[in-house]
């Protein structure tokens, strides 16, 4: 991907945002209009350091000035502060995204990854496993998986789960097409993929996601939460494979 970068263009806002004091200010005024006195009290910087800090953020179409003499965040800055919190998330967790294949999964849920920001890191096995039986443990509605691995661990709750109608959906890799693989009691809907993007678990209530590691394997650290942007984010990425899942392995 080639970026155009021209003369006003990223690189100033890259260096508007490159500051602490800038940034702090861009936070400030996002709920409320602010004189600039009430700013520099609000950030704690010196009267003159705000007014050179302003209009650097002015200049670049940030902030704008009322004709009461206050400022508040432009449109454009209302934008790019909008999308601060999923590059905060990226350099917050680098060493995973560094070690892991985000390009394993569409486009269109990467430039949606910031979605996950309020999600908590699950880095071991056993917590994984642990955090994935609880979820299903306490799900009243349904459970949807994409693994592939077998869930054998999981088949005591797995079953009484679904004898307590809780609908299970699950998107399998086929290589786990086979005669010893455990039969639940109830309905457990399959489809099947060739290639598993990623390790993931959602109830109507909780979501846990781990994307495959460098070298193609399921990894065993991911993201889990249960707050709506998260829960969304992987409700959305179930849904979108299991449109594209053959209900039979081919």
């Amino acid at each position: 991907m080639v970026i155009a970068v021209s003369e006003d263009g990223l690189e100033n806002l890259f260096f508007n945002l490159s500051s602490e004091s800038r940034l702090d200010i861009l936070c400030a005024v996002s709920g409320e209009g602010l004189r600039m006195n009430e700013i520099a009290k609000r950030v704690n910087i010196t009267a003159t350091e705000a007014s050179r800090q302003i209009q650097r953020l002015s200049d670049d179409s940030l902030i704008q000035k009322h004709i009461d003499g206050s400022y508040e965040l432009s449109n454009f800055g209302q934008l790019v502060l909008h999308f601060m919190p999923m590059f905060g998330f990226f350099v917050k967790n680098k060493a995973y995204f560094l070690d892991h294949d985000v390009w394993a999964i569409p486009n269109e849920f990467v430039s949606r990854l910031g979605e996950l920001a309020e999600g908590v890191m699950v880095e071991e096995l056993a917590e994984i496993v642990n955090r994935i039986e609880s979820m299903m443990g306490s799900a009243e509605e349904y459970v949807h998986v994409i693994t592939d691995q077998v869930m054998n661990v999981h088949s005591r709750v797995m079953d009484e789960q679904t004898s307590k109608g809780v609908k299970f959906r699950s998107i399998a890799h086929v290589k786990l097409v086979n005669p010893q693989a455990k039969k639940y009691q109830g309905d457990v809907e399959t489809r099947f993929l060739h290639s598993i993007p990623g390790l993931l678990v959602v109830t109507e209530k909780e979501g846990l996601f781990a994307l495959v590691s460098g070298d193609g394997k399921l990894s065993h650290s991911g993201f889990y939460g249960s707050d709506a942007m998260l829960l969304g984010w992987v409700n959305d990425m179930f849904d979108y494979y299991w449109e594209r899942a053959d209900k039979r392995p081919k």
